[in-house]
């Protein structure tokens, strides 16, 4: 072990666990902000007019601002230490959730600075990507403070801060938006919608239908919307402020909110937990090294690592960006969105908060990844036949489990596997590598992913299961974590 390895721990185990605490609750505060926003992206797209590919972009532009600076913060982190880069983080996600909330609740027509909300829309979402790409700071925190047995069960950690905050983020948010199904309005139907102004006259749905979308198909998911906002007939002026009202501002301000507390917590709480060896300062100079993640891939004992957690993560990507839009195919409300990815990230804090975290020692983490694959890839394969319609959109409660407990041992079995194949001068930065691809898959994910689900609404989860099962065999592949192998 070099001379620089007892710095980068601190010396009391009072400190370390002071230190993850507080680190679970940043993540956790954090998070409850994501939660909060990321089920009403597919939402506030439909009020805002946005193609399947421009909704694609924007679920994907938070990923791809990770793609990029996850590493740039690991590497800083490993040079200046963890704190000042989690403080700016949280930083960046108070100012870009507030933002958000101003802007979702300006409606489809306003102009801000002469650009409309949608670019607005893509504006919050690349700031809060670049502010969130910290996870991999959080992680480094977690492998500065833990010991080689105990660094999967650490990693788990930061999973569980994520479920629980996934969990009541979608709750808060439930209670801050409307019930009402989002009708998608191309822009002369919303110009018609408009002229109703003072029009007291009743509308059943399929009057509605046969003025608004005269000539015009009308999608499986728009027509479960009309049928769930046209439960009875409703006047004219009425059903126009329903469809042209704009979305709630404070699901965005709550996130911003959440992510000042995490700020102002973490300023006078969190402890630095690494104190960089010479070696890191002495490239301080420079920002960011390309060749770093090259190094990394091209490096055998992490390569494979990063090529599971780049093709699992992939798989998973597609599963969560359409899980909103499938939804909608089986006619759920925003409400009932929040409250179905509120159960999800219930489910995940408890496969790793509690079932991982007790597991994860007893049987390592190749095998914990493995057991993980298993049911990863029979929960997509559910999906899959529920997206088909053979089992009933009620299946989701029951299969979205599976999927989650299997997600929730692939990836600290994953994280645990590679911050341990690194050296301890660079957990940041190979943890940031691996954030990095996990962010890239989460690009690919939804662009292709959205496209796969409007042409069937089976097949990104079939094809998600094919890619489990790729990642699976990489496993496989992987060295016993602690065991020499010998020719």
């Amino acid at each position: 072990m070099s001379n620089a390895a007892p710095a980068t721990q601190p010396a009391a185990s009072s400190v370390n666990k002071a230190t993850l605490f507080i680190v679970f609750l940043t993540v956790f505060i954090d998070l409850l902000g994501f939660g909060i926003v990321l089920p009403l992206l597919p939402r506030y797209g439909t009020m805002f007019n946005a193609s399947g590919v421009e909704l694609g972009i924007l679920m994907a532009s938070f990923s791809a601002m990770q793609f990029i600076f996850a590493p740039i913060w690991g590497i800083w982190s490993d040079r200046i230490g963890r704190r000042p880069i989690l403080l700016l983080g949280l930083a960046g996600s108070t100012i870009s959730y507030g933002l958000f909330g101003y802007v979702s609740a300006q409606g489809r027509d306003a102009l801000i600075l002469g650009f409309s909300p949608l670019i607005w829309m893509y504006v919050t979402r690349i700031g809060a990507g670049i502010a969130g790409a910290t996870i991999s700071t959080a992680q480094a925190v977690i492998a500065d403070c833990t010991g080689v047995e105990g660094r999967g069960k650490g990693m788990a950690l930061i999973g569980a801060a994520f479920g629980i905050g996934f969990t009541f983020g979608p709750l808060i948010g439930a209670i801050s938006v409307s019930n009402d199904a989002a009708v998608a309005l191309n822009d002369s139907q919303w110009t018609q919608v408009k002229s109703w102004n003072a029009d007291t006259a009743m509308v059943s749905r399929q009057d509605f239908m046969d003025e608004v979308f005269k000539g015009s198909e009308i999608k499986d998911a728009n027509r479960e919307a009309i049928n769930s906002l046209l439960e009875t007939p409703m006047s004219r002026n009425e059903l126009r402020y329903r469809l042209l009202e704009p979305p709630s501002g404070m699901p965005g301000y709550i996130a911003s909110i959440l992510s000042a507390m995490a700020f102002l917590l973490a300023a006078f709480k969190l402890q630095e937990s690494r104190k960089p060896s010479d070696s890191a300062r002495q490239s301080s100079h420079r920002v960011f090294r390309p060749g770093e993640i090259l190094k990394h891939l091209t490096t055998p004992k992490l390569s494979v690592i990063l090529l599971a957690v780049f093709i699992t993560t992939f798989g998973f990507a597609q599963f969560e960006s359409t899980l909103s839009l499938l939804t909608r195919e089986f006619g759920y409300s925003a409400r009932w969105n929040f409250v179905l990815y509120a159960y999800v990230g219930f489910v995940l804090s408890i496969g790793q908060g509690v079932l991982v975290r007790r597991m994860l020692p007893r049987i390592g983490e190749r095998r914990m990844a493995l057991i993980g694959v298993v049911l990863m890839t029979i929960g997509f394969t559910l999906v899959g036949i529920t997206g088909l319609k053979i089992l009933p959109g009620m299946a989701l409660w029951f299969i979205l489990p599976i999927i989650v407990i299997g997600f929730s041992a692939v990836t600290p079995s994953l994280q645990s596997m590679l911050s341990l194949a690194a050296s301890s001068d660079e957990q940041g930065a190979v943890l940031g590598t691996g954030q990095s691809l996990s962010s890239l898959a989460r690009i690919l994910g939804p662009s292709l992913g959205i496209p796969l689900l409007l042409k069937s609404t089976s097949l990104p989860y079939f094809l998600g299961a094919l890619l489990i099962l790729g990642g699976g065999a990489l496993i496989r592949r992987m060295p016993v974590p602690g065991v020499t192998e010998t020719p």
